[in-house]
């Protein structure tokens, strides 16, 4: 070729650093190298005039302002010299399988108005290096927080066969993103750089693109563009004039990509629809123990934001969650830490971390609800000689629709135990009064602490049906009253029990010791086919990201290893308004205790679960026969309808709608691994794989510690799946909150409700602070693929929203003033449109 023809391609050279904060290192050596990173990429720019660097994830850039103010400077300046692009717009680069939607929303809400602040600029490009997969719903959740375009490198093309690098990928609820993955992986290894060109110039014939990027640069501890890199960039280009060489950024290569598309026919980029799958399968349960316990951490973030932000509206005094405590979650989001791929040292810390944020989030709550209480009206009934009063006790429902169902309340009777009535403890007279001062039924049960003071009573737990105003509290009262009588059973046919079974009007669920499973029938016919519900292991040896996804018993695990049986049966309660039966199955060195509960008229099944774990290099599945050619699962942004595909991801719940109109709903707190097949949802556990381990593990290394040895718990529901199984999620995992205060006047009534959604299809994703302490935040999620006008209640107000369109995300700051109630549109960073 002459070197006087015109360039065929613009080559976009994209120098990063890619930086893992976790993974073979704890975050205290990740923080740091952010630091040593930019200080050396600062140092080439400095003898360079030409280089370019791109760099995301404010948590980077926040620990470099507060650590090294000098260095921040620095990129400052060759920020605004537009030679240091700010990308991702998110807080950190998170996993995107298996956070909730909301959680990944705060991703991108906190990046993006860090990234405002400090550099006032609106990043426009996501950027996520080494994510394992991408849900369905994340090109609507990037739309949201004003993302047009996306850079990312997996699933590779082994797993995502592209006939270009770029396409346009549109989400669950129809929002599009202009995508690339180029040639390669994201970054280039010392000795890699003339290799990836001459890949990447025999890709783009094929891909008939002028504009191709290139991500270069050493990473995943650091690292970016070296001298030699950068000299053997210069040299290629020198033999490749049909090339135009540009280190370049990626918000400026997006943008002559994109003005290259819109110069080509409609059809020119391929569509991408939906979730772009799968990659390092064994990532949706490693470290089980970690995944439980940042699901439980969502949750209670969720719930206490929410009602600290219902009262602060109510009482006009600021009640929030602290920011460390939503950057705790988002940190730990992290693709090597949620996924279970990174050491046990830093595991064991990041447990730890996630578990201060639990704790954060209750107080958070504990707060709000006793400056609520306050003033209420808390006064109880007056006790007459020498009787102790009742514990008055603040109901929340932290959902913002109405609540109809069951609560459990515990308090203490008096202030020692009540040795009146040793040894016949269940003969002490319990009342418990509604906010009406009316007697409520109720069905007493096993206390927390059943094995002391066996002989004397002092605390009762009980299992209460209600009815409770949207996002708000009703006052109850537990006393020990002489001459209290009984209280009153269901009206129709309540919750029984037999030797080996439980049953309701609709459930009946039956387990035998020696059976595979156990039965579980709906209107006298089988729910579950066969067996029943039942515990199977499986053979799994694959380390912790699993296999690849060329094997296919990495991808779909079939080989058992032991079907369990049942072990043990109790029947623990029996009725009238709950019974309960416990059943262990066990096999191997391990075992699961599983305590079942059906309520009177109730179409739910509600399982706690209890797992000890002994089995290394197995995994362990909760085995439901149903028929279905499709399972839909939440995922981040939506749901989505899979056919078989091996182990898969979800989020809260899963649906399997069968052949003859049957469906079956799983609903969990935890669990995040899927596997439909031929005649059976399976659900996995445990896989106790081992630390950071890759390919097989060989046995006969018992030196090399397993993950998730030891307990686990969780709780699950089987349901038909007819049901609002988001309603069911929310209140599963968000339950009905019970406090005992001090019982004196308030200004407000005993019962109340400070928020309501009217409108069925709408999820409340959050109710917060506005993040410039004006006002508030709305933010909503339409389910049912239809579009609608929510109508919100607020303060006992009603407040016109605009509409939302068929599976999107919308969100709304709410003011409150003198002159009323104004809502008005913005986006996830919170800027008005």
């Amino acid at each position: 070729m002459k070197t006087s023809e015109k360039p065929k391609y613009t080559f976009h050279f994209l120098g990063n650093a890619h930086l893992d904060p976790v993974w073979l290192w704890d975050w205290r050596e990740g923080l740091n190298e952010g630091i040593i990173t930019c200080r050396t990429i600062l140092d080439l720019m400095d003898e360079d005039p030409e280089l370019t660097f791109n760099r995301g994830e404010s948590v980077i850039y926040e620990h470099i302002e507060q650590t090294d103010p000098e260095t921040f400077s620095r990129i400052k300046k060759y920020v605004k010299e537009g030679r240091w692009d700010v990308v991702g717009g998110t807080f950190l680069q998170s996993d995107e399988n298996l956070p909730e939607t909301e959680t990944l929303v705060r991703q991108y809400m906190r990046g993006q108005q860090y990234f405002k602040s400090r550099f006032g600029k609106n990043i426009t490009v996501g950027w996520a290096a080494d994510c394992f997969g991408h849900a369905a719903g994340m090109p609507d959740i990037m739309a949201s927080a004003g993302i047009k375009y996306f850079a990312f490198t997996r699933p590779e093309k082994q797993q995502l066969p592209l006939s270009k690098s770029a396409f346009r990928w549109i989400g669950a609820g129809g929002s599009e993103i202009l995508a690339y993955r180029p040639t390669g992986w994201y970054g280039t290894n010392r000795d890699e750089m003339n290799r990836r060109l001459d890949e990447t110039i025999a890709s783009s014939e094929a891909s008939d693109l002028v504009n191709v990027g290139i991500f270069y640069g050493l990473g995943n501890h650091g690292g970016g563009p070296t001298r030699r890199a950068i000299c053997e960039i210069r040299k290629w280009g020198e033999q490749h004039p049909e090339v135009k060489i540009v280190f370049s950024t990626y918000h400026k290569f997006f943008t002559e990509l994109d003005k290259e598309v819109k110069a080509k026919a409609p059809n020119f980029l391929p569509k991408v629809v939906g979730e772009m799958g799968y990659s390092q399968r064994g990532c949706y349960s490693s470290v089980a123990k970690f995944k439980f316990q940042y699901r439980r951490a969502q949750a209670n973030i969720f719930s206490a934001e929410k009602t600290s932000s219902a009262i602060s509206a109510k009482l006009g005094k600021p009640l929030s969650i602290p920011q460390r405590t939503w950057d705790t979650v988002l940190f730990n989001g992290f693709h090597d830490i949620l996924p279970g791929s990174s050491i046990e040292r830093a595991t064991d810390e990041q447990i730890e971390s996630i578990g201060s944020a639990v704790q954060d989030a209750k107080y958070a709550q504990f707060t709000a609800l006793n400056a609520l209480s306050n003033q209420i009206d808390t006064r109880v009934v007056k006790a007459t000689g020498d009787m102790p009063t009742g514990v008055s006790m603040l109901v929340w429902n932290p959902h913002p629709y109405p609540y109809e169902g069951y609560m459990e309340m515990e308090a203490c009777l008096d202030w020692r135990p009540i040795f009146e009535y040793r040894n016949r403890q269940e003969e002490i007279p319990v009342r418990i009064l509604g906010s009406d001062k009316k007697p409520l039924p109720f069905q007493l049960v096993a206390t927390d602490c059943p094995n002391l003071f066996t002989d004397v009573g002092w605390r009762k737990h009980a299992v209460i049906p209600v009815k409770l105003p949207a996002m708000g509290w009703s006052m109850m009262e537990m006393a020990w009253v002489e001459g209290a009588p009984a209280p009153k059973g269901p009206k129709s046919k309540p919750a029984t029990a037999t030797a080996n079974s439980i049953q309701n009007s609709i459930f009946k669920v039956e387990a035998t010791a020696g059976k595979k499973g156990i039965k579980i029938l709906k209107n006298g016919k089988p729910f579950l086919k066969g067996d029943g519900l039942s515990a199977v292991m499986f053979e799994d040896d694959y380390g912790s990201w699993g296999g690849g996804e060329n094997d296919p018993d990495a991808v779909n695990i079939t080989k058992v290893k032991e079907q369990w049986t049942v072990k043990g049966v109790k029947v623990l309660e029996k009725g009238p308004w709950r019974s309960s039966i416990w059943v262990r199955l066990a096999g191997g060195k391990s075992r699961i205790d599983l305590t079942i509960k059906l309520y009177a008229g109730l179409d739910t099944v509600e399982i706690s679960a209890r797992v000890l774990w002994d089995n290394p290099r197995c995994r362990l599945k909760l085995v439901m026969p149903v028929d279905g050619e499709k399972a839909e699962y939440e995922v981040p942004g939506g749901s989505i309808k899979r056919p078989p595909l091996g182990e898969v991801p979800g989020c809260r719940w899963v649906r399997v709608n069968g052949g003859n109109g049957q469906s079956v709903a799983f609903i969990s707190d935890a669990i995040g691994n899927f596997n439909l097949k031929p005649g059976a949802l399976e659900a996995t556990v445990v896989r106790s794989s081992a630390y950071s381990h890759s390919g097989k593990i060989k046995p006969g290394e018992p030196w090399f510690p397993a993950s998730d040895c030891g307990e686990l718990k969780f709780n699950f529901i089987l349901a038909s799946g007819s049901n609002d199984l988001a309603k069911l999620a929310e209140n599963l995992e968000q339950q009905i909150v019970t406090l005992p205060v001090p019982a004196k006047r308030g200004t407000l009534p005993s019962e109340g409700s400070l928020m309501q959604i009217e409108t069925a299809g709408v999820s409340v994703l959050a109710f917060k602070p506005a993040s410039n302490g004006k006002g508030f935040v709305l933010r909503l999620l339409e389910t049912a693929g239809k579009s609608v006008q929510p109508k919100l209640k607020l303060l006992g107000k009603t407040v016109q929203l605009g509409k939302i369109g068929p599976r999107k995300i919308a969100s709304w700051r709410i003011d409150i003033g003198k002159s009323g109630i104004k809502a008005s549109p913005c986006n996830t960073a919170e800027n008005s449109i």
